[in-house]
């Protein structure tokens, strides 16, 4: 009834401001407690505990606040220069990553592509939980599946030891941007505008049907699609079961139960399985991020 009333007398767009100013950080603070209660008392006490990677990552969100990848090597990022250019021929801007152009959609200004490159980053450096391999040389000839590509920095990283990149990526705002970045190579990367799953109809395909024509062996797999998944790998029984000297790298800290479902499922498939170190802080939660995998 009271927030009935409030809705009544206040105009809406009022009402954004003082979400904004005030009821939006009382209630991410209020979805974060216990990771800031957390973080406040490992902060203050945790050297009385023996250490383990999920206190030292509660320790850093008490010193540090809320961050997707706590852990300290994320601080070098805070002062990194990210210079946003703007390509004179399609009006895209860019920036400058490792000597190569990545592009992004021509709607996203400086500073919201200047915050999203930094957390790019910050995901793939070497010490963090998001990060895919331990080297690019893991995909020396590789056929990359890049499955839930959005920008593409993965495939951009990892180009030149590629044999085939396809880009799954469904989302129309990332195509033209993803045009751009690879041009250089457009021999060798092809761009699916499909969803993965465990099923093939309308806008879905599955990594079996896809492949029915291609050879599944040689094969680099990264997946990160939002808690989809489990889904794609069932899509991909036999690809994974028939292939060999193959890769994986999947991200399992969208849902509670992936880092156990999809490494037994992997284990399964006689693949090794090992969770990147450190975690991820998603969903209130923090989760192992990546599980990687190997034939």
């Amino acid at each position: 009834m009271i927030a009935s009333i409030y809705r009544k007398l206040i105009p809406s767009t009022l009402r954004d401001k003082i979400y904004k100013l005030l009821l939006g950080q009382i209630m991410f603070f209020v979805r974060n407690f216990k990771a800031y209660a957390n973080g406040f008392l490992l902060n203050i006490f945790g050297w009385l505990l023996p250490a383990t990677e999920k206190r030292k990552a509660y320790a850093f969100i008490g010193r540090h606040g809320i961050v997707s990848c706590p852990g300290e090597f994320m601080l070098k990022y805070k002062s990194v220069n990210i210079e946003v250019l703007r390509d004179a021929t399609n009006g895209m801007p860019y920036v400058m990553h490792h000597g190569r152009k990545l592009y992004f959609p021509a709607s996203y200004d400086d500073q919201k592509l200047t915050t999203l490159y930094r957390s790019l980053i910050i995901e793939q450096d070497i010490e963090s939980a998001h990060r895919y391999v331990t080297s690019y040389d893991e995909l020396s000839g590789k056929t990359l599946l890049d499955i839930g590509s959005a920008e593409g920095i993965f495939s951009l990283d990892t180009i030149e030891y590629t044999k085939h990149v396809y880009l799954f990526e469904c989302e129309e705002f990332w195509i033209d941007s993803l045009n751009a970045t690879f041009a250089p190579w457009k021999d060798k990367v092809t761009i699916i505008r499909k969803y993965v799953g465990d099923k093939s109809e309308g806008n879905f395909t599955t990594i079996d049907d896809f492949m029915k024509d291609k050879s599944v062996d040689d094969l680099f797999l990264k997946m990160d699609i939002e808690g989809a998944e489990k889904s794609a790998l069932k899509g991909a029984n036999q690809t994974l079961k028939n292939g060999k000297n193959s890769r994986l790298a999947v991200c399992v800290y969208h849902r509670d139960e992936d880092p156990a479902y999809i490494s037994g499922l992997m284990q399964s498939h006689r693949y090794k399985t090992q969770f990147t170190n450190g975690y991820i802080y998603w969903a209130n939660r923090l989760s192992k991020g990546v599980v990687r995998c190997q034939n």
